[in-house]
């Protein structure tokens, strides 16, 4: 029973909680101010090696607290370091409050400058 336990330590320690329970970035990181925050990812691999990058809405933090301009330039930097391979980009919406909603016009900007790069 001892070993068994042990093992379902181990086990949980391996399967996060959520995303920023294993995300601790580098302060000397160029994007410290925003990845600090966990919201974007970089969750593995699907089935045909393509990256997964994940976008989490839920992790916004209040609007005044958060540059969105520099959001979407930590966003692409993150998106050239795979450009080079396929990866998916996938956007969770879901979470957010009255308060972290970022503005429809900045999701339109958002989207308008991204190109194949």
């Amino acid at each position: 029973l001892q070993r068994e336990e042990e093992e379902d330590e181990e086990e949980q320690k391996r399967v996060p909680d959520g995303p920023s329970s294993t995300f601790n970035p580098d302060p000397s990181h160029p994007y410290y101010d925003v990845a600090r925050h966990g919201i974007i990812q970089v969750s593995g691999d699907d089935n045909y090696g393509r990256k997964l990058i994940v976008f989490s809405s839920c992790c916004l933090p209040p609007s005044h607290q958060l540059n969105h301009r520099r959001l979407l330039e930590y966003l692409k930097f993150t998106l050239d370091q795979y450009v080079e391979m396929d990866y998916i980009l996938v956007y969770f919406h879901y979470g957010l409050r009255s308060s972290n909603k970022p503005s429809l016009k900045w999701l339109r900007e958002a989207y308008s400058e991204f190109d194949r790069k």
